[in-house]
């Protein structure tokens, strides 16, 4: 679904109904989010479109129902409700169980219509049926997130905002996932966690290194290999004839082994974006372990988001190994293993 929102929203809802009553569950299905203390004449927008006067509303809740007095704050409640609108994100606990919850976006503003047979619940916020998901509490470290929100003292009401920018951007993460009821395991939750945390350290490393220079960098880079106990052997070396190394490195003798290289040969770049040239840098320290007849393994680590498929192509012939994007931001963090491959394919 295309995401349409009339405005830029800071907070999403979080909307409380009758836990696991079969019917509302099919209306929100098929896109009617539907509230209770809504009986015939209890509408909060009047025939003119205006909202309704709050004692007018009360005094038509104590003639036209059996519910008794209304408690004060209850209007107030529901008329949170004309807040929402197109592309908005709602949250409703409990929904089709008691350990699940159920995700969708506004595809209007609030109306209020009664369904045959039903004398209760005419307060409708509409949805996208494409939209709704259904979530686990603890189906991924997303819902989990969400789901802790409902045990909090200021979402107990049955309409409540949530103002806390970083759950938005979970909840956004949610409405482009699958619905999944499955339960993960505390580790696959925590580890989830950790690697998120890991994943936006190296990102914004990434944009600090946009404004740093070459010789910076390169710095940087050597530094990095000798925190984490390689031994600098030669620095920066070339031929005059295209053949450039910037620095060859030995591993600790502890990771020396059967698959393990003894050296490493480094060609260094700083670049912005992806380096439409960077199949040079690969063709540079090659030509350097030939001008040297190396055996040492090769490397091109650039600050580029990313390499071109002729830079892929030229280092897969000539046995480069490239480090570009959040994988070089993990290595200069000190934390090379922490790097997963998918962030970099999400980030083009």
């Amino acid at each position: 679904m295309e995401k349409q929102q009339s405005a830029e929203r800071d907070w999403f809802t979080i909307f409380r109904t009758d836990e696991g009553n079969d019917w509302l569950c099919t209306e929100l299905a098929e896109g009617r989010l539907r509230q209770g203390w809504g009986a015939s004449g209890l509408g909060l927008v009047a025939e003119d479109g205006e909202p309704v006067d709050q004692q007018d509303w009360q005094a038509a809740y104590k003639d036209r129902t059996d519910w008794g007095n209304p408690s004060p704050r209850r209007f107030a409640i529901l008329r949170r409700m004309l807040e929402l609108d197109c592309g908005d994100i709602v949250v409703v606990p409990k929904m089709p169980a008691w350990d699940q919850f159920t995700i969708a976006r506004a595809s209007g503003g609030y109306r209020f219509e009664l369904a045959g047979g039903h004398p209760d619940f005419g307060h409708v916020i509409p949805v996208d049926p494409e939209s709704v998901r259904t979530f686990g509490y603890r189906s991924c470290k997303e819902a989990l997130l969400i789901s802790g929100l409902f045990s909090r003292a200021n979402h107990w009401s049955a309409v409540s905002f949530c103002g806390s920018g970083s759950h938005l951007q979970v909840a956004e993460r949610l409405m482009e996932m699958p619905s999944s009821t499955t339960v993960a395991s505390h580790r696959d939750l925590w580890e989830g966690a950790i690697n998120d945390a890991f994943r936006a350290a190296a990102e914004s490393l990434a944009v600090d290194v946009e404004d740093w220079n070459g010789y910076l960098f390169e710095e940087a880079v050597r530094q990095c290999f000798v925190d984490q106990g390689y031994e600098v052997k030669e620095y920066r070396r070339y031929d005059g004839e295209g053949g450039d190394m910037d620095m060859v490195v030995a591993p600790p003798e502890s990771r020396h082994g059967m698959f393990l290289p003894s050296e490493i040969a480094v060609q260094v770049k700083w670049k912005q974006g992806v380096d439409e040239d960077d199949a040079w840098a690969v063709a540079q320290i090659d030509r350097w372990a030939e001008w040297q007849e190396s055996s040492a393994t090769k490397y091109v680590i650039s600050s580029a988001t990313g390499f071109t498929e002729k830079a892929r192509e030229t280092a897969a012939a000539h046995g480069v190994v490239l480090v570009g994007g959040l994988q070089t931001m993990c290595f200069l963090l000190g934390m090379p293993d922490r790097y997963r491959a998918e962030w970099d394919v999400e980030r083009r």
